[in-house]
């Protein structure tokens, strides 16, 4: 499934827009007397603004050609998302049993509702009574998660939902496509700008999109194997003899790249010799965690690694956020052909080529 919305954890954003003003007014329970603040989400989030609190009550005038979203909070806790949108949003409930909400503003509105709507349903997902009724229930959830996004695109909430759910499931064509539809005031928040700055990356080493005439060729990639050796990606690929290389990011911490193993070993076996290689990049960080999985897994092929995870610049490069991740190198042309070939789809592919 799809991870559920955790917006509090969202990179804060911002748009422009022209005589923006939103005022905030508190009336919120259980509040100590003292200083409340406006902070970027997260744990740490850096403090954006500040009001007294007396009684529960305050108010924040924001008067700037922004407009946002922050977390609500004192200096020791958070109480609530707020979306800072043209209009007056009202801050109230307890903060005894979590009820302090943001409300009047279209993205604040949405946002309660779609919080409320995912209670309810992991409620009764929690309680289906088999695990054949729970998968009657996926086509539901992902349907609901589409209808609020759908509902949403004209506000500063439903755009961070797309981003969040689509990112990994859509190609970069056609995120591209579906964010330079947004409004002019949704494309200036920093969060598209971002996502589209991230999909014109991915484009360059995602499988040519249809009628298009780009063509994406690899980069390459130069790191040491198991026995500090550097080995780069551009030797694999030009090595006299191998046609297709197949680039694969994982780790021995990975479980789904453990259950790729099986399929990837049956394919080397089966196509090595006519002309396939592989050309793994580990995401581990230590060394024997890695090096004892390449010969638990008997992984015959090219191995290389930094062992620093995420922290590789060939992860910025091929804008790896989630493993396992593959891509399909032509070693005739450089162009990457394919990607993210799961289970049997590394040898019906191979099947085809060779």
């Amino acid at each position: 499934m799809r991870k559920i919305f955790a917006i509090l954890a969202v990179a804060a954003v911002a748009v422009s827009c022209n005589n923006h003003r939103a005022v905030i007014s508190g009336d919120v329970l259980g509040v100590e007397d003292g200083t409340i603040y406006l902070a970027e989400p997260g744990r740490n989030g850096a403090l954006v603004d500040s009001t007294e609190i007396k009684s529960g009550k305050f108010v924040f005038n924001i008067d700037t050609p922004t407009a946002g979203y922050y977390a609500l909070r004192t200096a020791d806790e958070v109480l609530t998302a707020v979306f800072t949108e043209d209009g007056t949003i009202t801050v109230s409930g307890n903060v005894a049993d979590s009820s302090v909400l943001a409300t009047g503003t279209p993205a604040n509105e949405a946002f309660n509702q779609y919080n409320a709507d995912m209670t309810a349903f992991n409620q009764r997902y929690a309680m289906a009574a088999s695990d054949e009724e729970r998968e009657t229930m996926v086509e539901e959830y992902y349907a609901f998660i589409d209808k609020a996004i759908e509902d949403n695109m004209d506000n500063i909430f439903g755009v961070i939902l797309f981003i969040e759910q689509k990112g990994y499931e859509l190609s970069a064509a056609q995120m591209t496509e579906k964010l330079n539809a947004l409004s002019e005031p949704m494309k200036a928040l920093p969060v598209v700008t971002k996502a589209l700055d991230k999909a014109a990356r991915k484009m360059r080493t995602e499988p040519r999109a249809e009628g298009s005439d780009f063509v994406p060729t690899y980069i390459n990639i130069e790191q040491p194997n198991p026995e500090g050796e550097m080995v780069s990606l551009k030797s694999v690929v030009e090595k006299a003899g191998n046609k297709y290389v197949l680039l694969d990011f994982w780790a021995s911490w990975c479980g789904p790249c453990m259950g790729e193993m099986p399929h990837l070993k049956e394919a080397y076996a089966k196509y090595h010799s006519k002309g396939f290689e592989i050309y793994g990049v580990s995401f581990d960080r230590s060394a024997d965690a890695w090096k004892g999985a390449i010969k638990k897994q008997n992984m015959k092929w090219v191995n290389v690694s930094i062992l620093q995870s995420f922290n590789n610049p060939a992860a910025e490069e091929y804008v790896v956020e989630s493993i396992p991740t593959n891509f399909l190198i032509d070693c005739a042309t450089g162009e990457i052909v394919a990607k993210n070939l799961r289970g049997e789809a590394v040898l019906e592919k191979l099947s085809t080529l060779l």
